[in-house]
């Protein structure tokens, strides 16, 4: 069976966004009940942290690296080799149907979800590529041109950075481009959101492979309600049982 696990980015900065992870952990122990949850805490206000169960084979890593974000799973997941493959998600994502991981066996890195490839704060993106090794290739795609006078490799971006991804794969990754590097050049949202479309650049090139598939869960612009769907609103949909499978709510923290 694939050995797989989840790891959760999570940032609580009131009693409201405490109910994100814990509903999160909640519904996928239901689903996956022996499967390790790995979360890591990116400067949650311990004041409102609150677990509320006593949840079996979840570790909590608190990070040091304030404001890194969707990077964090990635810069810790190179450092501790949780499980074979990782399912990187944020503490705003609810499964509500158990989605079968293990027929990814052959899958080396594929986004949950993508988005069109563009130039959105692409000064920023370049600037924060310089801080990896080998970037002169990530470089040329990002500004769409071609390389060595070949036609460039296309590519999407990965929104929020989730994605499925296998532990040595990644380990290549940081061996071509050292992504840890990253560590210092990630300190905002804006930059987190450059990393998107970095990350994601480094996935299609790297597995050129799943440029067909795309994404586990398609376009994150087709979710329901993208970008604008509440957690208040998620909870009364799930009440009335009126839920996508997979859900994402936003809450701009």
């Amino acid at each position: 069976m694939n050995n797989f696990g989840f790891i959760i980015t999570r940032h609580v900065n009131s009693e409201n966004t405490n109910k994100y992870w814990n509903h999160s952990v909640k519904l996928l122990r239901s689903l996956y009940p022996y499967k390790k949850i790995v979360i890591i805490d990116d400067n949650s206000n311990q004041e409102f942290v609150k677990a509320d169960f006593n949840y079996k084979n979840v570790e909590v890593i608190q990070s040091e690296f304030h404001g890194r974000g969707e990077l964090l799973p990635y810069y810790y997941y190179i450092k501790n080799k949780f499980f074979e493959n990782a399912i990187i998600i944020h503490d705003s994502v609810f499964f509500h149907k158990r989605v079968n991981f293990e027929i990814l066996n052959n899958i080396n890195v594929i986004p949950l979800w993508y988005f069109n490839s563009d130039k959105e704060n692409i000064d920023n993106t370049l600037k924060i590529t310089k801080s990896l090794q080998n970037s002169y290739s990530i470089e040329q795609k990002l500004v769409n041109d071609k390389v060595l006078g070949m036609p460039q490799i296309k590519w999407y971006g990965c929104f929020g950075v989730q994605s499925y991804i296998n532990h040595n794969f990644l380990l290549q990754l940081q061996e071509k481009y050292k992504i840890t590097q990253l560590i210092s050049s990630i300190k905002c949202r804006q930059d987190r959101c450059c990393l998107e479309r970095i990350l994601g650049c480094i996935f299609y090139n790297d597995n050129p492979k799943i440029l067909q598939k795309k994404s586990i869960f398609g376009n994150i612009t087709n979710h329901y309600k993208w970008g604008h769907y509440s957690f208040d609103e998620y909870i009364n949909n799930f009440t009335n049982n009126t839920i996508p499978k997979i859900v994402k709510v936003w809450t701009g923290r």
